[in-house]
């Protein structure tokens, strides 16, 4: 070996510690740089052959500079991240339904209910005192509008949810695109040969983290280095480019009978649905789907069993007019966001019926003998056909001629009714004739008025709140009332809200594990950087002081003084 071959030994050595120097003053400033990985130089002896000494050293070279990560901790974290997604929007749903639901407090549902059944309850104290059933009607009032508003705040907070979804499906296309040129990038870096695109890769590798907190993330690589991506079942990042996401309008019938329209997602050009299977888009949609309409569909229940239990009772009683068979809600609206009064208690709260009745018989269409009677009198007795004919139920009495004609009821059409005395007076003989033929339908209660001072169908209705009329077991029994049943509902979204917010905690707790972990493994450590400098400046020290050396016996091998 000659002096010249000692020299490029000692440049060899200071081109390596120079290396070493730069990269431990890349990780010192990259220390707090999110997504950074700790870089790592790689020496190896170089040596060449030689006849005479057989392999001959030459000095160092640097082989690589490394990447220190562990890519298979990645795929684990980005696999928490899209649950943690996902339990946190499902979370975001269940905290809104306990804000909108405000349970328990005055302004809640519950509490709205038990005025109204404790109002009955002072019904049937006072049945004959009017101001005692303008109570009932204004807590039914504020009950309905309750039911109403707690049922459109949470159909109008689904609704909203086409805000987010849009603006998450637009993140999602804006961090594809970014992995895609990253890739193209990487690729045309190591396409060179031996080159490694560390910091590239780097930048990478936190755009899909990012990705999959939004949507469920599987990655390969390709031979070239790309990260091909799929998610869902469909490919978001291919190896020659990334496909974009669109949401488009799907039209949903409300309870209402209104239309609107629902966002869903799909992929943009072939319309395919895109559906995930974790991740914030994901959480968005099944909140949407699953959770809202859960409780939406909860909240019908409740209110179309209360209108079917509380009219098939109030339709037993009598009101303050003697009528029987009145309807305390409207039976044409029977969901949470429609529940309404029927037309008789909203034109006035005599309409309420506090006094014990009977049951309802139907009576199957008759013919009456005689048909229509004299002009003289006009009054049909529907109790000279059957004695208990009378009381009857109130807008029950449907009369038709024998050609198929349906006489109209009311002052100044055809008839007119007395529903306790049992008997119809026909008025109109210029469209028909004493003698005609008539088919009469009726209904009627089985006993008879038992007066105002009576409140035992009040007492009865107020009773209503413990009768199980919910929730049927496997054979068909109900197994909750109303004020169960909704005390159910609510236990059972703080139990929900709670198990969720429990797995919402896991994934946080394993993902900050997780990225301890890998801290250890690509964080840069300021101590051990500082040490690698020391080590690394005595290195080119000492490289120096060699190449020195030669050179100070080289002047004394050509003689220099």
């Amino acid at each position: 070996m000659g002096l010249l071959d000692a020299l490029g030994i000692g440049m060899r050595g200071l081109n390596a510690a120079q290396t070493a120097i730069d990269i431990t003053g890349q990780n010192i400033s990259n220390a707090n740089t999110e997504g950074y990985s700790r870089k790592r130089v790689n020496f190896e002896a170089d040596s060449i052959s030689s006849d005479i000494f057989g392999q001959k050293g030459i000095g160092v070279a640097v082989t690589e500079i490394d990447r220190v990560r562990n890519s298979f901790l990645d795929r684990q974290t980005w696999e928490q991240m899209g649950d943690k997604g996902y339990n946190t929007e499902i979370d975001t749903a269940y905290t809104r339904l306990e804000n909108i639901l405000k349970e328990p407090s005055e302004d809640g549902l519950a509490a709205k209910m038990n005025a109204f059944w404790a109002s009955w309850q002072d019904l049937a104290n006072n049945p004959s005192d009017l101001s005692s059933r303008e109570s009932v009607k204004a807590n039914a009032n504020v009950m309905l509008d309750t039911f109403h508003s707690v049922y459109k705040q949470i159909q109008d907070y689904g609704l909203s949810m086409n805000n987010p979804l849009d603006e998450k499906v637009k993140q999602v296309n804006d961090i594809t695109g970014q992995i895609y040129m990253l890739n193209e990038k990487i690729a045309g870096i190591e396409a060179r040969g031996g080159e490694k695109a560390n910091d590239t890769r780097d930048q990478r590798d936190l755009m899909v983290r990012k990705l999959s907190g939004l949507v469920d993330v599987q990655t390969i690589a390709d031979a070239n280095g790309r990260c091909i991506i799929t998610s869902g079942g469909s490919m978001l990042v291919g190896p020659s480019e990334a496909l974009t996401l669109e949401t488009y309008g799907k039209d949903k019938t409300l309870a209402d009978g209104s239309t609107t329209s629902e966002l869903r997602i799909r992929i943009k050009g072939s319309y395919r649905p895109f559906e995930p299977r974790s991740g914030e888009l994901k959480g968005i949609m099944d909140a949407r789907s699953n959770v809202l309409s859960v409780y939406m569909n909860n909240l019908n229940d409740l209110a179309a069993s209360m209108v079917k239990n509380v009219n098939d009772q109030h339709n037993l009683g009598y009101n303050l007019n003697k009528a029987t068979g009145v309807n305390f809600f409207d039976t044409g609206k029977t969901s949470a966001g429609s529940i309404s009064l029927s037309d008789s208690v909203a034109a006035g709260a005599e309409n309420i019926a506090a006094a014990a009745g009977g049951s309802i018989t139907d009576v199957a269409s008759f013919l009456p003998a005689g048909g229509i009677p004299a002009a003289a009198s006009g009054v049909l007795d529907l109790k000279a056909t059957n004695t208990a004919y009378r009381d009857l139920t109130a807008d029950s009495v449907k009369v038709t001629l024998a050609d198929g004609t349906v006489l109209e009821e009311g002052a100044g059409k055809d008839y007119v009714v007395d529903y306790e005395l049992g008997t119809i007076k026909f008025i109109n003989y210029a469209r028909y004739a004493a003698a005609n033929a008539i088919s009469v339908k009726i209904k009627y209660n089985t006993t008879g008025y038992s007066g105002n001072g009576n409140g035992q169908n009040a007492l009865t209705i107020a009773g209503l709140r413990l009768k199980k009329t919910l929730s049927p077991d496997v054979e068909g029994n109900n197994t909750q009332s109303v004020s169960s049943y909704y005390s159910a509902v609510i236990g059972k979204l703080g139990i929900e809200k709670n198990q969720n917010a429990s797995r919402k905690e896991t994934k946080e707790f394993l993902i900050a594990q997780m990225d301890a972990e890998q801290s250890t493994t690509s964080g840069v450590s300021l101590d051990e950087e500082m040490t690698n400098m020391i080590k690394f400046e005595n290195s080119y020290r000492a490289s120096a002081k060699f190449i020195s050396t030669v050179s100070q016996m080289m002047e004394v091998l050509m003689g220099i003084q």
